[in-house]
């Protein structure tokens, strides 16, 4: 298990060479309110005689915007939001002041007109001077207009040649919300519930007792009776970025929501189904930019003394608003996502970092797939193929690129595609398809100017494939959801996911990977093929099993199947998919378990997807040759043994596993 599991967060170094950064803008706290509201009109942004947005300096050290709708208070230089206030609360904030975080130096006003400001807070590190903190230059920066109820936020990060390393863990943005307001969280359409406060998950005072980490937490006498007997952990509402649009906070007595919406996931890390933190007990709302969540140290952002960086990160828009019920609410805010999203990019961003519609470019085609074995004789329409552009490197590197700016889409059914507002840019073009395994990348890079429409035309994939299929575990679709997933303990279990029609929330229950121990006390999962069905009788995560006193025992699993001809002479090929791994070495052996294995990976895997409720974490593919010798007529045996028996985490997700013939069989 890796640091953050084990300590809650992961631990700040600072040597000669080494600082961690965790936060890119932590918001300061304020002052609640006790004002009540009832039945409010839903804000509409845009409104027409809105009234003019003011900005005014208070002292020394704070800076109020205001635009009639919402005043945003900031501390200065300092850069950090310290109060809103919005239709009654005089601070939707918690009322407990922290200062984490980078913070700026100098302030100054980008654009200040009635209908828009724009203001920034920065910093600027001096090598020569050793100054404190992060080695980077740093631009925080804050939108408010006119009849909008939010406020737009970005920043950007710069590293010049010859600083020291930096190693930053995570970038983000974090609110703290009102605490004894806000008590509803919705981060989709099925997943919205009535949260525990932070006070329901304090074990000392025995209203929680402590679980297999310290993000987990069982509520034994939470003050909100339903809670009692759930199960409560961050990680329980992580989600995809191209799923995560919107999510936020609701105020059950004044009817008052906060929401985070990301218009883009441009500036987002690892691609379109990167896993990261939503909303969780705080009440806290983030905005993740960069984190080792669901990947581990495959995609820590480590920037070495001679490479120089310069990113933006967002904007993102935190948005206000009020109505008369949840629902209403949360609808409301889906129709500002859609509006943010529509508008994108943004033509009132004042950067020299951020190009304009006109200034991006775009890149469209078509994909096919050309699959060897398929018995049609022409291509297949690479239907609802992923498409994207990253930095330049090899065939599914994008996975693990956390340094540029990356751009995807998904193709339509007959695999047409367009990749549009792209920044100017070297990129290399990256696509997968659902249904076959492996990753596409073109054949050259893409250099994206402003204003320049590229068609790449018909471009064609080709999955590894030596010989026909003969038998498969699973669907190539990078998760393990088809697999048996198991029902959670009853002692353990969150309501919210007790919706089993829909699968992608049934994995989510806590503590499932103990249930294979409950499923398999004494032997472990055999499988036969063309008999067994993988939907019921292949365990979700090849995990360990419990050994009794706190130990672990490594497991083996067996597929069993029967081949009626073997050319011993001839290579058969063994393709395994992983769609997760944590701290494991993956052993296969044909047909004799104690022999040499066949193959063995070697320790892989730190994205903790199995405790962390994620499906998968980072893709693999391993493609081993078996040969003819080693099969024989009749029945055959593949073992695998996950060979880490360190805890309950430790293990694999598997993707999609096959066995191929022969070529030219």
């Amino acid at each position: 298990m890796d640091k953050e599991l084990e300590n809650g967060s992961p631990g700040v170094k600072v040597g000669r060479v080494m600082t961690q950064v965790f936060v890119l803008i932590f918001l300061l706290q304020g002052v609640r309110s006790t004002t009540s509201l009832n039945n409010l009109n839903v804000t509409k942004p845009g409104q027409k005689q809105s009234p003019p947005v003011t900005l005014r300096k208070v002292g020394h050290n704070q800076v109020v915007v205001d635009n009639g709708i919402i005043q945003v208070s900031f501390s200065s230089p300092a850069g950090l939001i310290t109060g809103i206030k919005y239709n009654g609360f005089n601070n939707v904030l918690n009322d407990q002041i922290e200062n984490r975080g980078l913070v700026g130096e100098k302030f100054n006003i980008v654009n200040q007109t009635s209908e828009h400001v724009e203001i920034s807070f920065s910093r600027t590190w001096n090598i020569s001077q050793h100054t404190s903190g992060a080695p980077l230059n740093v631009d925080k920066r804050y939108i408010i207009r006119s009849g909008v109820s939010g406020v737009y936020m970005y920043a950007v990060l710069e590293r010049l040649k010859g600083w020291p390393d930096v190693n930053m863990d995570q970038t983000r943005i974090v609110f703290k919300l009102n605490t004894t307001k806000f008590d509803y969280m919705a981060i989709s359409d099925g997943r919205q519930k009535i949260m525990p406060s932070a006070t329901d998950r304090d074990i000392k005072t025995g209203r929680a007792s402590p679980l297999a980490y310290k993000e987990a937490v069982h509520l034994i006498n939470p003050q909100n009776h339903i809670l009692k007997g759930q199960v409560d952990d961050k990680y329980m509402y992580s989600m995809e970025n191209k799923d995560n649009k919107v999510h936020g906070w609701i105020s059950a007595d004044q009817r008052v929501g906060f929401w985070m919406i990301t218009p883009s996931d441009e500036f987002r890390s690892c691609g379109p189904i990167k896993q990261d933190l939503t909303s969780h007990v705080g009440p806290t709302i983030l905005s993740m930019f960069t984190s080792v969540h669901y990947a581990g140290v495959d995609i820590n952002t480590i920037y070495k003394s001679k490479e120089p960086w310069r990113k933006m990160f967002g904007p993102v828009f935190v948005y206000l608003n009020s109505a008369s019920s949840r629902n209403l609410l949360w609808t409301d805010a889906k129709r500002q996502m859609v509006s943010e999203v529509q508008s994108w990019p943004y033509d009132f961003v004042k950067s020299v970092d951020y190009p304009l519609h006109h200034q991006r470019g775009i890149v469209k085609g078509r994909i096919f797939v050309m699959e060897r074995y398929n018995k049609s004789e022409t291509n297949l329409f690479g239907k609802f193929a992923f498409v994207g552009l990253a930095l330049p490197g090899e065939a599914g590197s994008w996975q693990t690129e956390n340094k540029g700016y990356q751009f995807w889409t998904r193709a339509d059914k007959v695999g047409m595609f367009t990749i549009a507002n792209v920044r100017p840019g070297k990129y290399s073009l990256y696509a997968w398809v659902s249904g076959f395994i492996g990753d596409y990348k073109y054949e050259r890079d893409i250099t994206i100017t402003p204003g320049r429409v590229i068609d790449v035309g018909r471009i064609v994939y080709e999955p590894p494939r030596n010989g026909p299929t003969l038998w498969e575990i699973g669907e190539p679709d990078r998760t393990a959801a088809e697999f048996y997933i198991p029902d959670p303990d009853p002692t353990l279990l969150t309501k919210l996911y007790l919706n089993y029609s829909n699968p992608q929330d049934r994995f989510r229950q806590y503590g499932l990977w103990d249930r294979y121990s409950v499923l398999y006390p004494r032997k472990d999962l055999i499988f036969t093929t063309r008999v067994s069905d993988f939907k019921k009788d292949w365990f979700y995560a090849h995990v360990n099993r419990k050994a009794g006193n706190g130990t672990y025992k490594a497991t083996t699993w067996q597929i069993k199947f029967n081949l009626k001809a073997v050319i011993q002479t001839r290579i058969y090929t063994l393709r395994i998919a992983l769609a997760a791994a944590t701290t494991t070495d993956l052993v296969v052996w044909v047909n004799q378990a104690n022999s040499k294995p066949l193959f063995i990976t070697g320790l892989i895997g730190r994205d903790n997807a199995i405790a962390r409720h994620g499906i998968h974490g980072l893709y693999k593919l391993y493609n081993i040759d078996v040969h003819g010798k080693l099969l024989r007529v009749g029945n055959n045996t593949i073992f695998l043994t996950h060979g880490r028996n360190s805890d309950s985490f430790s293990g694999v997700m598997y993707d999609y596993l096959r066995l191929e013939g022969p070529s030219g069989v």
